[in-house]
């Protein structure tokens, strides 16, 4: 592997850890908390933990993800598959690790302030992520999937997934924290395709700069 390849890779993975520290910190200090299963293995997750209490939300992730690796690989594709690892490893122990050693609390016990700022700090987490071809694992990897094999945005194809951990949510925690989890589901779809259509323009305008350098020297 050449030196160039090497940088390439550890910045790509440096990118995803920045991805799945966002959406941890968005998970243990906004969502779980408040418990607000706002979509995917996460909010899964997040409802699990509640019936289940001696499981941890970080690892309960963990054995969720085990059972989609294969489908990554097969799917999508090695080098997506390799990175959701990492990243879904990274993602429990950083759960873990904010949960039992820094004692995660609620930064608001409002629930609209909750889902807002959440949202927008798991969402931008996520679009980091697929940005640099990867996920956190779980349900994005089936969001992944609907977007290579058909038309959907991957905001969308999240959206679509989600509203099925959603109604699980509402069931376990009640209709009035369901509907926040609805509107948490909703705002991270769009912002994630907005985040990664930003990071597609930055990353666009970049090699355009790059290229006129290349001309000029």
């Amino acid at each position: 592997m050449k030196k160039y390849d090497i940088v390439k890779m550890i910045k790509e993975y440096l990118i995803v850890t920045l991805g799945v520290i966002l959406v941890s910190f968005g998970l243990q200090y906004f969502y779980a908390p408040n418990d607000i299963a706002g979509g995917g293995l996460s909010g899964l997750a997040l409802v699990i933990n509640h019936y289940v209490p001696f499981l941890s939300t970080g690892t309960l992730v963990f054995l969720g993800n085990l059972i989609l690796f294969v489908i990554a690989f097969l799917l999508i594709g090695s080098d997506f598959g390799a990175k959701t690892i990492y990243a879904s490893f990274a993602l429990s122990f950083a759960m873990d690790f904010m949960e039992k050693v820094m004692h995660s609390y609620a930064l608001t016990t409002n629930l609209a302030l909750a889902v807002v700022f959440g949202t927008l700090i798991i969402g931008t987490g996520l679009a980091i992520a697929f940005a640099t071809n990867a996920s956190t694992g779980g349900t994005d990897i089936l969001a992944k999937i609907l977007n290579k094999y058909t038309k959907f945005n991957i905001g969308r194809a999240l959206l679509m997934v989600d509203l099925f951990v959603v109604v699980f949510g509402a069931i376990t925690f009640g209709l009035n924290k369901g509907f926040y989890s609805l509107i948490a589901v909703v705002i991270n779809g769009l912002l994630v395709d907005k985040v990664i259509d930003m990071i597609g323009k930055y990353k666009q305008k970049k090699a355009a700069e790059e290229l006129n350098e290349e001309k000029v020297a």
